[in-house]
């Protein structure tokens, strides 16, 4: 036997009677017995740290994809937040209610709108990116919300009470069932048929023909018939300062005189008079003036729309 050696002595099975006979001697240098024994404790000791990092790596990756979600419904939420506030600024200001919540005047205010080129006469003096910064509410989330869930239930309160004086302002898309395409809008256009600019005083709102065409507010039926412009039509007046007009339809399905209230069907879609296709021409007059109709619809939102020129 060698020095600093060991020997590895592998024979078949002993018996008394029989003599020991060597099948096989192997001799190994004592350091390499030693280091394949480090070897397995590197083994065992990494293998485990590895298993560790190994589960502790699936759940950071479960930690990020739930903060990854939780971002995006975050995300998500914020976009609701500010659509409402959209929807609660509109009414604010179609009520005329200003951040104070005093009542500016609603007649005053109903149906303004129209060019902002007007509205700063000095550009220059604008900084956009701090008119942006002002814009955005740097309040947490759950603030937010409960600032939002508090001005939307005083805002119910200022309607409940103006309940009556709303019944006869015409707040309401004149379409409400199916996908709506807007054609053309108020204001100077090209005219469809001559090809002249022109001033167009309504909306031309488009869809299936025989569709319900709505009262956009109570009122009693002022006049209705036939003429070479708007074809079937229906005037409803709408207390002593609001008339709404409803052209182009296919049946007329009120009186002259009848007394309607919002959301009735006065008429169905048609495309009668001077008429690219079905539609419905709706206007709003004023104290005598015709104005936009869009400024006054609360719920447009809430429906399709497609605008195209013409």
């Amino acid at each position: 036997m060698k020095k600093n050696h060991l020997t590895l002595v592998i024979q078949s099975a002993f018996s008394a009677n029989r003599s020991v006979k060597t099948t096989a001697q192997f001799s190994f240098h004592k350091r390499v017995i030693l280091w394949f024994f480090l070897c397995i404790l590197l083994m065992v000791f990494f293998g485990a740290r590895g298993s560790r990092a190994i589960i502790k790596n699936q759940r950071l990756k479960q930690d990020i994809a739930v903060l990854e979600a939780s971002l995006s419904q975050r995300a998500t939420l914020e976009k609701k937040i500010e659509k409402a506030r959209g929807e609660e600024r509109r009414i604010r200001a179609f009520l005329g209610l200003d951040a104070g919540d005093e009542i500016i005047n609603i007649d005053e205010r109903l149906g303004m709108g129209g060019s902002d080129s007007g509205e700063y006469d000095d550009m220059q003096a604008l900084d956009p990116m701090a008119e942006l910064d002002a814009l955005v509410d740097k309040r947490p989330l759950h603030e937010q919300v409960y600032s939002l869930l508090d001005d939307l239930g005083e805002l119910k309160g200022k309607l409940s009470q103006m309940a009556e004086t709303l019944k006869t302002r015409p707040t309401i898309m004149p379409i409400q069932d199916g996908e709506i395409w807007m054609t053309s809008g108020f204001g100077w256009r090209k005219g469809p048929f001559t090809g002249l600019r022109e001033f167009h005083s309504g909306v031309d709102l488009s869809g299936k023909k025989g569709m319900s065409i709505l009262a956009t507010a109570d009122g009693v039926v002022k006049s209705l018939g036939y003429d070479s412009m708007y074809g079937n039509n229906v005037l409803i007046s709408h207390d002593a300062r609001f008339e709404t007009l409803y052209g182009h339809l296919l049946k007329i399905k009120v009186k002259e005189g009848e007394k309607v209230t919002r959301g009735q069907v006065v008429g169905l879609m048609g495309s009668t008079g001077l008429s690219t296709g079905n539609h419905v021409h709706y206007e709003i007059v004023d104290k005598g003036k015709k104005v936009n109709p869009y400024n006054f619809i609360l719920n447009r939102d809430n429906i399709k729309l497609r605008s195209s020129r013409g």
